[in-house]
């Protein structure tokens, strides 16, 4: 998106729409409206690149797919963005852990992440999924998020692709 242009529903960077002295509402919500949400995503875009000069974002899905029927059986999801890769989703069914297949789906989304100028790539894992296959693929740790519940602390990874 060209710089200065919005979309639908973004306000200028700066203006809020109330008047006088009326205050905001705030609400909570376990169940929020996509059109709501996308006001944040939109104007948080928006205020990144004026920030960073610059919008870059492609989304990114390396699907893996049942021979017969096309159907997805698992795969990975994100997007590059302002220089790293993120993996937000990556899922393989049991039968599938084997063959080296998620170290190949992984590679591919790195190798794509390079094509596209990125230097880094992130992902987030608990401990009861795949830290331990990251780390044999040369991610490291970057955070821990502790939980006080067994089997779920977090784990931000990174590796370089530079």
């Amino acid at each position: 998106m060209p710089l200065g242009v919005m979309p639908l529903g973004v306000m200028p960077l700066g203006e809020m729409p109330l008047t006088d002295d009326a205050a905001p509402i705030v609400t909570l919500t376990d169940a929020p409206d996509p059109q709501e949400t996308a006001v944040i995503a939109d104007n948080l875009r928006a205020y990144n690149t004026e920030k960073a000069g610059r919008d870059d974002y492609r989304p990114l899905a390396i699907l893996v797919k049942d021979p017969n029927t096309r159907e997805v059986l698992g795969g990975l999801y994100g997007g590059s963005y302002l220089g790293q890769l993120r993996v937000d989703r990556f899922f393989l069914p049991e039968a599938l852990r084997r063959d080296r297949l998620g170290s190949r789906l992984l590679a591919m989304a790195e190798e794509e992440g390079r094509r596209r100028g990125c230097t880094r790539i992130a992902l987030n894992t608990l401990e009861i999924q795949a830290p331990g296959f990251y780390q044999k693929q040369g991610y490291e740790i970057a955070a821990t998020l502790d939980s006080p519940a067994p089997g779920v602390t977090r784990y931000l990874m990174t590796k370089k692709l530079a």
